[in-house]
C-alpha cells in the first residue's frame, strides 16, 4: 500500500493563480493564454495568442493514493484515489513497462485542464510513478466563444488522439491545450512525451496551429496541425475509383497514388520531433491526408478518418498511405476500415468485387440505423466479405472472414479479439449480436485460453476513487 502526501497547498496555489491571471486582462502576451473573463464562452476581444514560447509544459509529480486489494487468485486490483478522477477522460493504455492510467480533461473543460499519467508495476498493480502535465506557471487555457457548428467539430477532432503510446511501448505522448481561437491557426497546445518506465520527460513542445492528430513511431512524435478544420481531403473518399465503398482503385491520381485530391492548394503540416535526441530540431512535411497512427517506422495516413474497430460490421474499406514522418507516401494498402491502436489494420481482399458490393448495400441499406430490417440483411453480406488482419510493418496477416475484431488491453500489450456474428430477434427486428470466439497477438493462430486483461471500474457518481484490475478473462463464447 502507498499513501502519499495530500496536495491541497499546492492546489491552492494553483487556483490563487488562476484567479489572478483572469484579473489580468491586460497582461503581457507571455500571459495571454489566461482565461478571458467568464472563461469558455468569453468572447475573443481583447485576448491575443500567447507569445511563441511561452506555453511550453511542465511535467511534475503529482500525489495519487494507491491501495492495492489482495485478490486471493491470479492478477491484481488497485484502488486509485485522484481530485481529477471525477472530471476527466480515463483510459487505460499497456505499454511495454506496465499499464499506464491516463486522465485527461474533457475539451472545452472549465473546471480542470491538466492531464495526468499513473504508472502501474504490471507484476503486482503497486503505484510505480504519476505526473501531472500542464501549462507552464499555472497558466490556465483560454477558449474563443465558439459557434456550436465550429466547437463540435473542434471537439471531435480534439477527442481522437489526446494521448498515444509508440509501438514498441517505450514512450507516451499527452496534449493539452493552451489557446482555442474562432481562427484554427491560431491555436496553442503543449504537448510532453515521457518515458514509460521512469516517468523523465523526453520532449516538451509547444504546438501552434489546430491539431488534427498525433502518433508515436518507436522513434519520433508527429503532430499534425492545420489552419482549416481538415488536413484537405475531408471531402475526398480514400480510394481510386471515389465511391464509397472502394478500396481497390488504382495509383493513379492527387497525393501520390492514394487517390487523395485536395480541392484545392490547402494541406496539413507533420512536425516530426526526434526522441533519440530531445535537442535535435524538428523536422517538418506537408500533407492532405488525416494522420491515423503509426507503426514502428512509418505514418499511416488517409483520405477519410478510420474507425479503430467495426465490431458492428458496418463500415466502408478506404485507402491507406504509408509515409515517412515529412508525409512523402511509400505505399499503399487498400480496402481498410479499421486502424487498430497497435498499427494493425483490418482490410477488405476481395477488390472491385466487394467494392461493388459494398456499394450497393450502402446506397440501399440503412446501416446506421440498428434493428431495422436492411441491418441483418447489411451485416450478412459485410461478414461474408473475404476480409484480413494485417501488420504493414511485418507483412503478416489472418484470414478473418466471417468475423469482425476488436481490440482489448494487457499489461504489457493490445491483443485482438475476435468475435463471431450473430442474429438474434429483438423488438424491432433483427439485432447483430457478435459473440467472443477467442483472440490474437498478432496476426496469426487464434487462442481460446484465458488471458491476463486489465480493465478498470469506476469512479462512481461524485467520487475520485477508481479501480484498476488485471485479471484473468475468458475470451471465447462470450456475449459482446
Amino acid at each position: 500500500m502507498k499513501h502519499a502526501r495530500t496536495t491541497r497547498r499546492r492546489t491552492a496555489r494553483r487556483i490563487t493563480r488562476r484567479a489572478a491571471l483572469a484579473a489580468l486582462l491586460g497582461c503581457a502576451p507571455v500571459l495571454a493564454a489566461c482565461k478571458g473573463s467568464g472563461g469558455p464562452g468569453a468572447g475573443t476581444a481583447g485576448m491575443p495568442p500567447p507569445a511563441v514560447g511561452s506555453m511550453v509544459p511542465q511535467v511534475t509529480e503529482l500525489t495519487v493514493d494507491a491501495v492495492q486489494s489482495d485478490r486471493g487468485g491470479e492478477g491484481w486490483r488497485t484502488d486509485l484515489t485522484s481530485e481529477r478522477a471525477g472530471t476527466a477522460k480515463l483510459d487505460i493504455l499497456p505499454t511495454r513497462a506496465g499499464p499506464l492510467v491516463s486522465l485527461l480533461p474533457y475539451y472545452y473543460s472549465e473546471n480542470d485542464f491538466d492531464a495526468a499519467l499513473v504508472a502501474l508495476d504490471p507484476a503486482d498493480g503497486s503505484l510505480a510513478w504519476a505526473r501531472l502535465i500542464s501549462l507552464p506557471d499555472g497558466a490556465a487555457p483560454w477558449w474563443a466563444n465558439y459557434k456550436s457548428d465550429v466547437e463540435d467539430e473542434v471537439r471531435k477532432i480534439a477527442g481522437r488522439s489526446d494521448v498515444v503510446v509508440s509501438p514498441d511501448g517505450r514512450y507516451a505522448s499527452v496534449i493539452v491545450r493552451a489557446y482555442v481561437s474562432l481562427t484554427p491557426g491560431e491555436h496553442v497546445s503543449a504537448v510532453a512525451v515521457l518515458d514509460r518506465a521512469s516517468g523523465r520527460a523526453v520532449r516538451t513542445e509547444e504546438i501552434r496551429g489546430l491539431v488534427l492528430g498525433q502518433a508515436l513511431t518507436d522513434d519520433a512524435l508527429v503532430i499534425q496541425t492545420s489552419s482549416l478544420l481538415h488536413p484537405g481531403s475531408e471531402t475526398v473518399i480514400a480510394s481510386g475509383s471515389g465511391e464509397p465503398g472502394s478500396g481497390s482503385g488504382g495509383p493513379d491520381g492527387p497525393g501520390g497514388g492514394t487517390g487523395a485530391g485536395t480541392g484545392g492548394n490547402t494541406s496539413s503540416t507533420l512536425t516530426a520531433f526526434p526522441l533519440a535526441d530531445p535537442q535535435a530540431p524538428p523536422t517538418t512535411g506537408s500533407t492532405p491526408l488525416w494522420l491515423l497512427g503509426a507503426t514502428r517506422d512509418s505514418l499511416l495516413l488517409g483520405a477519410s478518418r478510420i474507425d479503430p474497430a467495426c465490431r458492428t460490421g458496418d463500415c466502408l474499406g478506404y485507402r491507406v498511405a504509408l509515409a515517412t514522418a515529412s508525409g512523402q507516401v511509400t505505399g499503399q494498402i487498400d480496402g481498410v476500415y479499421a486502424v487498430h491502436p497497435n498499427g494493425f489494420l483490418e482490410r477488405f481482399t476481395g477488390g472491385e468485387a466487394d467494392d461493388a458490393a459494398l456499394t450497393a448495400m450502402a446506397r440501399d441499406a440503412p446501416a446506421s440505423t440498428a434493428n431495422r430490417d436492411g441491418e441483418s440483411s447489411w451485416n450478412r453480406v459485410w461478414a461474408g466479405l473475404g476480409r484480413e488482419l494485417l501488420d504493414p510493418a511485418s507483412g503478416a496477416t489472418a484470414d478473418i472472414t466471417g468475423f469482425t475484431l476488436s481490440c482489448a488491453p494487457t499489461a504489457s500489450g493490445w491483443i485482438t479479439t475476435r468475435w463471431r456474428p450473430a442474429w438474434s430477434e429483438g423488438d424491432r427486428g433483427p439485432a447483430f449480436t457478435p459473440q467472443t470466439a477467442g483472440w490474437m497477438d498478432a496476426p496469426g493462430p487464434v487462442s481460446t485460453e484465458p488471458i491476463m486483461m486489465l480493465s478498470r471500474d469506476g469512479p462512481q457518481r461524485d467520487s475520485s476513487t477508481f479501480a484498476v484490475s488485471l485479471t484473468r478473462t475468458a475470451l471465447a463464447d462470450r456475449p459482446a
